[in-house]
């Protein structure tokens, strides 16, 4: 099986984010015939990035890299997982729409550095690299289930003293969140999601946006659109959202797939819950607070 390796500078510069661009597992996933209502909350928030572990993250990795010589503090990773956007359209309320058009439905977490930013000056560095993720040389990766990520220098050191390890890291954060990516799969084609997308469309027909064949469709127009027009049609599909209760049927459909994974991943569940137990620990035993 070829592994799946992560792009250096988004594990650099991310705690939890790093592996959010990990392959997604392929795998059927039943509904289950008593869902439990409500258990993509459960779902979501267990994905989700610990923040007490990764604030430690982020100021062992800055003690560390202090010591090498550099004054450099991880951004913050508290990415939060939208279910319903893993299948395509991620939540948007009338209010977001209203204040910041289809920018709550970008993409979340820190990114690269801009060339010519502090930052991006440091890394451009090899020696700051180096004192960062290590030489990056095999022995600087870390492979579990397939997917590798940088686990040499300070963010190393770091992954082992927050989290025990740098495979306990990885399933603690990316693997973690990618474990319910067959569900979502799976409840995509429910006849759940098929009649959500038409009552919307429904609701758009009698709007000038009447052409628009699924949420999606209509945040991609949005943000080419850009200005004013956006907005205009960020809330217009926001207000036949709430109209038609979309995301709720969303959450109804996955709740019958998650029911099913969740009680097939009981035993990793359990023990990602406990080595995010041992890494709160460790990090407010680590003390200090991460400024950037």
């Amino acid at each position: 099986m070829k592994k799946k390796i992560f792009g250096a500078g988004v594990l650099i510069v991310g705690t939890g984010a790093a592996l959010a661009a990990a392959a997604i597992p392929a795998a059927s996933v039943t509904a289950s015939p008593e869902p439990v209502p409500g258990i993509i909350r459960q779902a979501e928030a267990y994905a989700s990035t610990d923040p007490i572990a990764e604030k430690g993250m982020q100021e062992a990795v800055r003690r560390c890299m202090a010591k090498a010589g550099f004054d450099y503090t991880p951004p913050s990773s508290d990415l939060t997982l939208d279910l319903n956007g893993a299948i395509g359209f991620k939540r948007l309320t009338v209010e977001a729409a209203k204040a910041s058009g289809y920018a709550s439905t970008g993409p979340q977490g820190p990114h690269e550095p801009a060339p010519g930013s502090a930052d991006g000056k440091l890394f451009a560095n090899p020696a700051f690299t180096k004192a960062l993720t290590g030489p990056g040389d095999t022995a600087s990766m870390t492979t579990v289930d397939g997917m590798g990520t940088s686990s040499g220098g300070c963010r190393g050191e770091a992954m082992t003293q927050i989290y025990g390890s740098a495979e306990n890291y990885m399933l603690a954060t990316g693997i973690a969140s990618n474990w319910f990516f067959p569900a979502t799969l799976s409840a995509s084609g429910d006849s759940g999601i098929t009649k959500a997308v038409a009552d919307w469309v429904a609701c758009m027909k009698e709007t000038p946006y009447a052409s628009f064949a699924n949420p999606g469709q209509a945040a991609d127009a949005g943000k080419t659109a850009g200005g004013q027009e956006e907005f205009r049609i960020a809330v217009t599909d926001a207000v036949c959202r709430d109209k038609t209760g979309f995301h709720a049927a969303l959450d109804k459909v996955l709740d019958k797939y998650l029911t099913t994974r969740m009680q097939e991943l009981a035993p990793q569940i359990a023990k990602v819950k406990e080595i995010r137990r041992t890494a709160d620990a460790n990090a407010a035993a680590l003390g200090g607070t991460a400024s950037k």
